[in-house]
């Protein structure tokens, strides 16, 4: 799915985007172990009027799993001739949500861009409330500390009157209920798990699917509030050759989608995050991004993590002719205009001519 149109951050936000890398570096200090109180091997998810256990698929616990030491996963979609297809994958639920040793640095680094851009980062129409509240019930009430018990727990509250969800990393205690506003639950979300969240309803018109709620902190050279409440083909007018070649089968695809089916698929344009000729500053970023309905409110729920690598690491890895070849492979395919749109011809050349050093 793209999602992009020529857009650029406030002038702090390139050093922002750079740190990621820089403050993964440091050591994390502090975790501590929770067991959870309901059961010894996951805790039991919070029944609420919104969300039930049984509409979603089984969560997989990891007990063993440990943040601290658990590499980011590398993607590497480096294609010598790029074509615009859905190029989407079959997953399950449990890949839904990935943690690894940034978590601590990238939560700190939304938390921020929430507070100096709330406007451009978060919004939301009355109207996604309940889908909004579905999602969070079930990520607090049952997958996080089903899925991660060593990161999240389900423990009782201060006042004993209601159980919260303890982030065992951060050491704060979440209400297992969602915020008056979605916008609330949003920030609160947003601010929880290292993942971009998009909500699209079905157009009041009924045809195709609309924009109406969202947290984006790492957006793809694009402003997400000016995207709100457009319908997927007008979100994606920017983008060279979407109406020819996929439109009609995005609408049809999101149509049919059925709840308890989650898909993926990596971003496959190489896009590196700085323009200048500082080659071991600059990065390579790729999108791991995910689709589902939830199975009560019928929303679509798009979301993504946002990977960063270096081109050292690139070279290193022997794909720097990959790379370049990607790069170059942008003028061909399907949609040629995706060269100039990701502004290849600024960065292209440099780029190329390290990785092929």
């Amino acid at each position: 799915m793209y999602l992009d149109t020529i857009w650029h951050w406030p002038p702090m936000w390139p050093t922002l985007f750079c740190c990621i890398s820089l403050l993964s570096s440091f050591v994390l200090l502090f975790s501590t172990w929770g067991k959870a109180i309901y059961s010894t091997t996951a805790p039991k998810p919070q029944s609420t009027d919104s969300t039930h256990e049984d509409d979603y698929p089984p969560v997989e616990p990891l007990p063993d799993f440990d943040w601290k030491t658990t590499e980011p996963i590398k993607i590497r979609p480096f294609n010598p001739k790029y074509n615009l297809t859905m190029s989407i994958q079959q997953t399950t639920v449990n890949e839904l949500i990935e943690m690894d040793k940034n978590y601590l640095d990238r939560i700190m680094l939304r938390r921020k861009l929430m507070a100096e851009f709330p406007n451009t980062v978060l919004a939301s129409e009355d109207s996604v409330k309940p889908a909004v509240d579905e999602l969070y019930t079930w990520l607090v009430g049952t997958y996080l500390p089903t899925r991660y018990p060593r990161m999240f727990e389900v423990r009782p509250s201060a006042g004993g009157i209601s159980p919260v969800l303890r982030n065992l990393i951060t050491g704060e205690d979440l209400s297992m209920s969602p915020g008056e506003t979605p916008r609330e639950t949003l920030k609160t979300l947003g601010g929880l798990v290292d993942d971009d969240f998009l909500f699209l309803l079905p157009s009041e018109d009924g045809d195709s699917f609309t924009l109406k709620g969202f947290v984006t902190c790492f957006p793809n050279g694009f402003n997400t509030s000016k995207k709100l409440n457009m319908k997927l083909r007008d979100i994606h007018k920017p983008v060279p050759s979407y109406k020819e070649k996929l439109e009609k089968s995005m609408d049809r695809y999101f149509a049919k989608l059925k709840p308890g089916r989650f898909v993926k698929r990596a971003n496959p344009v190489p896009l590196l995050s700085m323009t200048h000729a500082d080659m071991q500053k600059a990065r390579v970023r790729v999108e791991r991004q995910f689709l589902h309905r939830l199975p009560r409110s019928k929303a679509i729920v798009f979301s993504f993590k946002t990977l960063l690598y270096t081109l050292p690491e690139i070279k290193e890895e022997g794909l720097g002719d990959a790379l370049a070849d990607a790069i170059d492979g942008l003028n061909d395919g399907n949609a040629p205009g995706f060269h100039f749109y990701k502004r290849a011809a600024v960065w292209g050349a440099s780029a190329k001519a390290y990785l092929q050093s």
